[in-house]
């Protein structure tokens, strides 16, 4: 009998460890998801602030890009212009090329200085005109 008295009073020391065990534990976990709560409300509180200015954030990208696409689009017509004024330049050497084989030399220099002169005489006029604006 005494074994068995013994063997209940070791069953109930190992009951009363465990219950004891079990309750810090529950109160550690009661502790962690109170923390956890006060957490969650607090990021709660915060994306809801945050919230608003994302919203006025992503108009104000929304705005921006379409001005950057009114930008690129006006960027490729000058671009496209560039390319046009870049061909016009090829093609008027080609002339200038094919112009300057079917002219003899002589010919060719007569045309140039008159080209010339008509080039001094305009900065001269250029000149008369600027001196008379300053006065």
């Amino acid at each position: 009998m005494e074994a068995v008295s013994l063997g209940i009073l070791l069953c109930s020391i190992a009951f009363a460890i465990v219950v004891i065990y079990l309750s810090f534990m529950l109160k550690r976990v009661a502790d962690v998801t109170r923390t956890l709560g006060t957490s969650v409300k607090f990021a709660e509180q915060q994306i809801l602030e945050v919230l608003p200015e994302l919203h006025q954030t992503l108009r104000e990208t929304r705005v921006t890009v379409d001005e950057l696409e009114k930008h690129v689009h006006t960027a490729d017509q000058l671009v496209d212009t560039v390319h046009n004024a870049g061909k016009s330049m090829q093609h008027l050497n080609e002339a200038y090329s094919q112009y300057r084989q079917s002219v003899s030399e002589e010919s060719f220099q007569n045309q140039i200085k008159s080209v010339i002169e008509g080039i001094k005489w305009g900065e001269a006029v250029n000149q008369v005109v600027t001196k008379k604006q300053s006065n």
